[in-house]
């Protein structure tokens, strides 16, 4: 059996997608052809390469080019689009993750950046086609299961659900909470969904009922975005109380987690949710809103708001900086339990029994 992938995303210490793909296809990695553009270093894979990395070019043209040469029996597309044209003989395995882009934009506001939007409008007009036209969705959640039949009237019998995993280094001893420091955590970035301005505005609301010395700090946004957070945060007066730490190594991140005093995740819309694992693992009080699939991450083991309820945001920041001790300590136990199933072996048992019944493979 012939498998080929398309690598782009999985080089270059890239995180969420690029690493669920290279989790994903670790059990049959001897059978995989690895298919990137002629510009990106592929130095840890043997590698097919050909074109340039302009992405609709390389992902509607050359992808399905490359799978008829290379007379592939699988073809996985890992970043929730695909070719909307057949790949010859090769039966197509798509990964979507989540169907933010199909919100309206009521629901979802335009990114500010431009790369992000025309994203947006790229993948709404070719991911329907994409899922129709494939054999094999894999999604992330039961939650992005159900908007697939809901939304795109996908059958439920070509969806598998295989979950987001963990790598053990996030798990292991922790501070106790009466060690770590006055600051609350989170990872967003600038897209809408992320929600970091509502985010910014509950904790200017919470900042009269907790310590004056706790602060926001927020990772992952880009460094030419930064100025615009800044401004909201100086419209609500507290720019001296958030810090954005921009894009962080996966071992500042740790320490990140680790010395917080709590993590808020305010996002509106999530296919899964990596950073509420990393938090829980780290033995973090985790607070997130109720939408979408995270709920479903973290199970009875966090504080649930509304994410459009400023007040809502608020109360539960308050709640989360103020409770009895034995109350966060009990949350983190719940957490640190719940994060341990989707361990990289919980999560790589179903794996293998995806390959083995999907693709008749031996792994």
């Amino acid at each position: 059996m012939k498998l080929g992938i398309d690598i782009r995303w999985m080089v270059n210490n890239h995180r969420g997608m690029g690493r669920f793909a290279e989790f994903l296809i670790k059990p049959v990695e001897e059978k995989i052809t690895a298919f990137a553009p002629n510009n990106i270093d592929t130095s840890n894979y043997n590698v097919v390469k050909k074109g340039n990395s302009f992405f609709p070019w390389w992902e509607q043209c050359i992808l399905p080019f490359l799978s008829k040469k290379e007379q592939m029996d699988y073809i996985i597309f890992p970043y929730n689009t695909g070719p909307i044209i057949g790949c010859g003989k090769a039966k197509k395995i798509v990964v979507i993750h989540d169907l933010i882009f199909m919100r309206s934009k009521n629901e979802l506001p335009l990114s500010m950046s431009l790369y992000q939007t025309l994203g947006r409008y790229y993948r709404r007009f070719v991911v329907p086609k994409v899922a129709k036209n494939s054999d094999v969705i894999i999604t992330v959640s039961e939650y992005t299961k159900s908007e697939l039949v809901g939304k795109l009237n996908i059958p439920e019998s070509k969806i598998k659900v295989i979950p987001n995993s963990i790598s053990n280094k996030w798990f292991g001893a922790y501070a106790g909470l009466s060690e770590r420091k006055p600051y609350l955590f989170t990872v967003a970035g600038e897209a809408p969904s992320k929600n970091v301005p509502k985010l910014i505005e509950a904790f200017s609301l919470a900042k009269k009922y907790i310590d004056d010395n706790v602060t926001l700090r927020i990772a992952g946004i880009k460094a030419a975005h930064h100025s615009e957070f800044i401004e909201i945060a100086k419209k609500f007066k507290i720019e001296s109380d958030v810090e954005f730490l921009g894009f962080i190594s996966d071992r500042e991140l740790q320490v990140q987690y680790r010395e917080a005093r709590a993590f808020i995740f305010a996002s509106l819309f999530e296919g899964f949710g990596i950073p509420l694992l990393e938090a829980m693992a780290s033995g973090t009080p985790v607070c997130c809103s109720n939408s979408t699939s995270l709920p479903e991450v973290v199970g009875d083991s966090s504080l649930l708001f509304d994410p459009c309820d400023v007040n809502a945001i608020s109360k539960s920041i308050i709640e989360i900086l103020t409770e009895e001790v034995s109350i966060s300590e009990n949350r983190v136990s719940k957490a640190y339990l719940r994060a341990s199933e989707f361990s990289e072996s919980a999560v790589n048992r179903q794996i293998k029994v995806f390959w083995r019944k999907y693709c008749d493979s031996d792994c």
